[in-house]
């Protein structure tokens, strides 16, 4: 008879996830966490075995390859947000042969956009557009319309 835990508790496969990636996952990707960047430690504190654990990175199957380059991609974007919201909008140009310095529309309008798009997910409540939702409820012959509106003034 063999004492020994099975390898896959939760009866993970091709349709039903192992609650142990989430785990690994949030300990590894987390900065915040303590074993954020430790592969070794982070599968151990989600419950895989020492084995498994220690050879996970090298074996690299693909729900941790997706979520580790969804992080990057993910990192990426917030770098590049970051550097459009700090961008210079000034502009050199020449004029009768003198450098003119001028603040250049097609970036200002890129900043703008940017800084939009950031505000109208990061703080919805304040900046998302105004969304109205209009339609009518029949039961038989009777009949209820409504309207609602979300979002600020």
């Amino acid at each position: 008879m063999n004492d020994k835990p099975p390898n896959n508790p939760n009866g993970a496969n091709q349709y039903v996830a192992d609650p142990r990636q989430s785990l690994f996952l949030a300990y590894y990707l987390d900065p915040k966490s303590d074993t954020f960047s430790n592969a070794l430690q982070s599968a151990l504190r989600a419950g895989y075995e020492q084995e498994y654990a220690e050879s996970l990175t090298s074996k690299m199957p693909s729900w941790l390859a997706e979520s580790v380059g969804d992080h990057h991609l993910v990192k990426t974007a917030e770098n590049n947000l970051k550097e459009f919201l700090e961008m210079d909008t000034t502009n050199m140009t020449v004029k009768n042969e003198q450098v003119v310095t001028y603040d250049d529309p097609q970036l200002k309008k890129i900043k703008a956009d940017v800084t939009k798009f950031t505000l109208e997910r990061l703080n919805k409540k304040k900046y998302a557009g105004k969304e109205t939702l209009a339609g009518e409820l029949k039961d038989g012959d009777k009949s209820i319309s409504f309207s609602v509106t979300r979002g600020s003034d």
